[in-house]
């Protein structure tokens, strides 16, 4: 199987997961941009550690996305405790996906794609979170039309 595609599809269950929370899906989602790229990157290469860095290059693409989200939210909450807690709520997110992702880096049984692993992991988690920190950010959709009865 080509590395390329590989990559691919280690990302796309998440990033499909990810799209469904965000409705409608946009032209520019994130996703498919990621998704564009990695194929940019890799090309028609089987290399492992390249697909991983490309995956590392892409998460450090979006990270000042994320940064900026999750500034944004946070700036939504008026309450100072409240705002205390969503901030221990998303560091308890990055610890649990840095946790996440070490273990299915750490795999003996994968050797030289373990860092492959790792990086989609990171970027899989990553690219949900600005997806569903961008949902809540979004501003609600109008009400639903009710059908006049005749």
């Amino acid at each position: 199987m080509r590395a390329a595609a590989l990559a691919v599809a280690v990302l796309l269950p998440g990033m499909a997961a990810a799209q469904q929370r965000q409705q409608p899906p946009r032209p520019d989602d994130l996703a498919q941009q990621v998704e564009r790229n990695m194929r940019s990157c890799m090309g028609t290469s089987q290399d492992m550690a390249l697909a991983a860095r490309c995956m590392d290059a892409q998460r450090m693409t979006i990270a000042p996305r994320l940064d900026a989200a999750v500034e944004r939210l946070l700036a939504t909450q008026q309450d100072p405790a409240r705002r205390a807690a969503l901030a221990d709520v998303q560091a308890a997110w990055a610890a649990y996906r840095d946790r996440r992702c070490d273990f299915a880096g750490g795999n003996a049984e994968r050797a030289e794609n373990a860092p492959a692993d790792r990086a989609a992991c990171y970027l899989q988690f990553d690219i949900g979170r600005v997806v569903e920190i961008e949902a809540l950010l979004a501003p609600p959709p109008p009400p639903a039309r009710q059908q006049q009865r005749r």
